[in-house]
């Protein structure tokens, strides 16, 4: 009797774990041993992902069908500083180099019209003139730069 290995889950194609079929003298002999508890029965697969269910390549720290990692193998644990690592920053963005570097100048612009209303205080019309003016500099160099940025930007789209 022939036994797909495959099982349709959802619009995916997932493995059948059943491996009773490929094991008949393992079943021939429980049967002839008589009553056989359920805990002995019930065997614990320590090389299957219990997310998904697929086989652990020999040795392999993470599931190939998933990705997840074993129980038993240790996880890279990421510190603060690895967050602000700008090539991988980057890479999650999806920017290129010339266009991550615009972003940052951008958000600096950004940051720096913000903090003009706080370093300075307008106590006359001239001075408050001059503030909203510096402002707008900082906005229109922060407007400037990212429009720049989307320019370098040389991530290629593809319409299917």
């Amino acid at each position: 009797m022939s036994v797909n290995p495959l099982q349709r889950e959802g619009g995916y194609w997932k493995p059948v774990l059943d491996y009773e079929h490929w094991d008949d003298k393992a079943s021939e002999s429980s049967n002839a041993a008589g009553a056989v508890s359920a805990a002995a029965q019930e065997q614990v697969r320590y090389d299957l992902c219990h997310r998904c269910g697929a086989e652990f390549v020999v040795d392999s720290p993470y599931c190939r069908m998933c990705g997840r990692a074993r129980d038993d193998s240790p996880r890279p644990e990421k510190s603060r500083w690895q967050l602000l690592d700008f090539h991988e920053l980057r890479r999650s963005i999806g920017l290129s180099l010339g266009a991550m570097i615009c972003f940052i100048v951008g958000l600096v612009c950004i940051g720096a019209a913000i903090a003009t209303g706080f370093i300075y205080t307008a106590n006359t019309l001239v001075d408050w003139q001059a503030i909203q003016a510096w402002r707008a500099e900082w906005l229109i160099a922060a407007g400037v730069v990212f429009l720049c940025g989307i320019l370098l930007n040389a991530r290629r789209t593809t319409h299917n």
